[in-house]
């Protein structure tokens, strides 16, 4: 849950991060004795140091399995506590009045029962600000009523949230209450005593950071409200100044302390990536000085949504709080042996550090960042592949239990729920196909008259700026009669479709997919947050080895994954503020390569050594430095554990494509260039970039603002296979040239061509172009050699001319005009065009698409996105020498390169009279 900016009274969009805690997952108890079982108040009286995570984002909850093995990680790293709150479960947030019916009741009687065999503190948030009426007893007794069902399914510890709700009141909560702060006070105390006052009982406030304060943090009387009016054994949720906080300081906690009149929890976002699809965090800790931790009740981490790509996020916080266990000030000098030379070795990682200096002597956060990434190199290499995804199913049917009239051996009973494997990729950037329940109209309760709309606001300080969001559509502020208990037969299967929590229903085992079908499918489904061990055995593992698909490089010939590899992937996806530092690197070289690629230039007149051997020094350190991102791109897709790959390809794919398209951007810099070239830009509208590196990438090429050219979702199922992109040479000719009658002739059974006209379709289709506007020419190679090519000329008025001058007569005298009276054949047809004047374009029309483009890929290239960034690359080139426009021309009868065109996306038929009436004309605008 990540908010952008907040003013008084605006809600939250549901899509972006809440207030949900730290992402990390160290944990450590406060000062005094240590209670081994990790839960519990200690024996001297003070409570426990909370430190964990929470599920709290936005998006697919997190499987069971998934929360069993993050059970054992925290009880390996030292952390104790587990806060549920996916905002995606239903009954957690938008309905939660439900009470859970019995099979979902057997699962989180699992879930609590894991996190208690490993030592964990399971709590239950609950999340009823969006629609509850505080004043209504019913409302109220209804809320007891679930908490009462969750207790007995074993769970002790309870959290009351009220993030990203509307701050506005009904007319009956304000004729009771003085402040909307009274009113949640108020039934926090009340469910707080009803619990019989637990240990553990986290309140979460609608103003939950800095930046939601009004006016300020000293100043807030809803902050100053709560810190008078909540019980004192309440703990507090915050989430620093903003709701992703880059720092987070001493100063800050004790200020909103001293209000507050308790130390807060900390709620971390600093690893949040629901509001950005393109963005994942693999970077340290950071920003938070081990000092804050004797001033602070707990911290917890709302991480990414992708569980495996968390192992660094909550192992370092880890090892953070376990760096100042016992509260240690800097004023307090350190004896101890290992803290001395853990102290040194902090000093000299500062000391070697391009980035800003450590001034926290305990905990390093590069230090901590390779302790996390070596252990987590060892996970690679483990052959693992758990289901992670269920099949839709239906839940309408389940029957609910009521908690006063059960007891916990009466739900021993076994259930099957049948699971199949999570669609390795989605598509990043394209919405679930699935029909969305908070968004569809069906999945409001009967009494709802409309949704509220919940206003988005942007913020030029939160990392949220200039991203496209999470998928997930807001959660609608629902207003329903607390005694509606019945739902209708339409709204019931509308909820059997599109809002599953927990898939249990029983029949539809015989209906669910095999593995291997419902890997295809998109994985945009609503999923349940809870499988068991035992219902996921029941299904085959049939993808237990790894097998090389098509054209993949097999396992036991690739390169293992290297520390190496491991430390660039997490300074591409580093932090929120923040890149790292080889992604720094890489970012300012590309700058200073592109803002000096005139002293290469094909035109510069006069060509000064130093500076073009400085030039092409960088340029070749740069593209190692791309060779080394698509090095580990390859090692990583190769690597045994596909759990950890699912997770991580999306983003790995994404970042690969942008930086082999700027590698060959970079090439065509140092041999086609003219001085003239142009990489001014105008201002784009922040949803045309994607957030991150990425993003960054983007921005600094000719072609910023083309999104649809940079948005190359990954395949099906993660391969290997690379291909790269340089520009066009004259040695390329024959194979270009083989490429072209190739796919001329694809489908033809008899080819309408002798030896002697091998080369007529090349001359006719790409020859021109090659001879007189190699400049403008990129080559698509695999292992195998040329299979693709992308052609173009800057203008093609004085390209027209040159053909007439020197293409034209070469042509003319090599193929002879053939006899036009009898029937000609296709290579007769051919040499004719050579001997007959072509149909010019309106001025009209090359005034506003001045540039020829011709690409193609032969037709063993399956995979769609090699094309678009050859496109990408041709059309940079052409923008950076000055064009703002280009077209292509197809023959109306030539189905394959239409369907070609059209499948790319990126270009739109032109209709204006005077074009020829055989062709068919696409352009776009530069």
């Amino acid at each position: 849950m990540v908010q952008k900016e907040k003013t008084l009274e605006a809600p939250q969009v549901d899509g972006e991060p809440s207030p949900s805690p730290v992402s990390g997952e160290a944990c450590a108890e406060a000062p005094g004795p240590v209670e081994e079982s990790g839960i519990g108040v200690e024996l001297t009286g003070h409570r426990k140091f909370i430190s964990g995570v929470v599920e709290g984002f936005y998006g697919r909850p997190w499987t069971m399995e998934q929360r069993k093995e993050l059970f054992r990680r925290q009880q390996k790293w030292g952390l104790n506590t587990y806060l549920y709150a996916p905002k995606d479960d239903y009954k957690h947030r938008m309905f939660w009045r439900e009470l859970y019916s019995v099979e979902e009741a057997e699962q989180l009687m699992t879930l609590i029962g894991a996190a208690k065999d490993h030592g964990i503190e399971f709590i239950y948030a609950i999340s009823p600000g969006l629609d509850i009426t505080f004043s209504n007893q019913k409302e109220v007794s209804a809320l007891k009523r679930k908490l009462d069902q969750v207790s007995h399914f074993g769970c002790k510890s309870f959290a009351l949230l009220f993030d990203d709700i509307d701050h506005n009141m009904c007319p009956a909560d304000k004729e009771v209450f003085s402040s909307f702060a009274h009113a949640q006070v108020s039934i926090t105390n009340e469910i707080y005593q009803y619990l019989g006052e637990p240990e553990t009982f986290l309140f979460c406030p609608t103003e939950y950071c800095g930046t939601f304060c009004y006016p300020n943090v000293p100043q807030s009387p809803y902050l100053h409200t709560v810190g008078e009016k909540l019980l004192p054994n309440i703990d507090v949720l915050w989430t620093g100044p903003k709701v992703v906080s880059k720092d987070i300081t001493v100063e800050s906690i004790e200020e909103v302390s001293k209000i507050l009149r308790r130390a807060p929890v900390i709620w971390d976002n600093i690893h949040a990536n629901d509001y950005d699809q393109k963005r994942l965090f693999l970077g340290p800790y950071k920003g938070r000085s081990t000092e804050l931790i004797p001033r602070l009740k707990g911290v917890l981490t709302n991480p990414n949504c992708e569980f495996e790509s968390n192992f660094v996020a909550i192992h370092t916080l880890a090892t953070w709080y376990k760096s100042n266990m016992n509260g240690v000030r800097k004023d307090v000098v350190m004896t101890d042996g290992e803290d001395s030379t853990v102290s040194i070795q902090i000093k000299l990682e500062n000391e070697g550090s391009d980035e800003e200096l450590e001034t926290d002597m305990l905990y390093s956060p590069q230090l901590a960042l390779k302790l996390a990434l070596t252990e987590w190199l060892g996970e690679f290499g483990v052959p693992h592949q758990y289901n992670s995804r269920q099949v839709p199913q239906s839940g309408a049917k389940s029957t609910v239990i009521d908690a006063s009239s059960m007891s916990a051996p009466s739900l021993c009973s076994s259930t099957t729920v049948t699971t199949v494997f999570q669609q390795p990729i989605m598509s990043p950037a394209m919405p679930p196909l699935c029909l969305d329940s908070l968004s569809h109209p069906m999945a409001k309760r009967p009494q709802e008259e409309e949704e509220v709309e919940v206003e988005k606001k942007d913020s030029d300080e939160e990392p949220m700026e200039m991203v496209v969001e999470k998928l997930d559509e807001p959660e609608p502020d629902a207003e329903a009669d607390p005694e509606e208990k019945h739902v209708g037969p339409i709204l019931a299967d509308k909820m059997a479709e599109d809002l599953k929590p927990m898939d249990t229903d029983k029949e539809s085992l015989a209906e669910s997919k095999s593995p291997e079908e419902s890997i295809q499918e998109d994985s945009g489904s609503d999923i349940a947050p809870m499988q068991t061990d035992d219902q996921l055995k029941q299904v085959p593992q049939t993808f237990d080895v790894f097998v090389p698909g098509p054209d993949e490089k097999p396992l036991f010939t690739a390169e293992p994954l290297s520390l190496e590899d491991l430390g660039l992937l997490a300074e591409l996806f580093y932090l929120p503020y923040e890149h790292g530092p080889k992604a720094v690197q890489m970012l300012k070289e590309f700058n200073w390569l592109r803002a000096n690629s005139s002293v290469v230039s094909v035109n510069c007149k006069r060509k000064e050594t130093e500076k073009v051997t400085e030039w092409q020094t960088r340029a070749e350190k740069f593209e190692e430095m791309c060779c080394s991102v698509i090095q580990m791109f390859t090692r990583l897709s190769n690597s045994a554990n596909r759990t950890i790959l699912y997770d991580l390809y999306p983003y790995i794919w994404d970042i690969k494509s942008i930086i082999s398209m700027v590698k060959s951007f970079v090439q065509w810099l140092g041999c086609r260039s003219q001085s003239s070239a142009q990489f001014l830009r105008g201002d784009q509208e922040p949803w045309a970039f994607r957030g991150g590196l990425a993003g960054e990438f983007q921005r600094l090429l000719p072609i910023d603002g083309a999104n649809d050219l940079f948005y190359q979702p990954p395949p099906s199922m993660p391969t290997s296979k690379i291909y790269s992109i340089r520009p066009y040479f004259a040695k390329d000719e024959p194979a270009i040239y083989k490429i072209c009658k190739e796919m001329y002739c694809e489908g033809m059974e008899d080819v309408p061509f002798s030896d002697q006209e091998s080369d007529l379709i090349g001359d006719r289709l790409v020859g021109g172009l090659l001879s007189l506007s190699p400049d403008y020419g990129f080559v698509l190679e695999d292992d195998e050699g040329i299979c693709g090519y992308a052609l173009g000329t800057v203008d093609v008025k004085p390209f027209v001319k040159k053909c007439k001058l020197n293409w034209i007569p070469f042509m003319q005298e090599k193929y002879n005009k053939p006899d036009c009276e009898k029937d000609l054949t296709e290579a007769e047809k051919m040499m004719l065009s050579f001997h007959e004047e072509e149909e010019g374009l309106p001025e009209s029309f090359l005034s506003n698409f001045p540039s020829l483009i011709k690409v193609d890929i032969h037709a063993k290239v399956t995979d769609p996105s090699v094309a678009k960034s050859m496109m990408g690359c041709l059309l940079s080139s052409l923008k950076a020498n000055g064009s703002h426009g280009a077209f292509c021309k197809v023959r109306q009868t030539d189905k394959r390169m239409l369907d070609f065109y059209s499948k790319l996306g990126c270009f739109e038929v032109a209709k204006m009279e005077g074009f020829p009436k055989d062709v068919i004309i696409m352009g776009r605008s530069l």
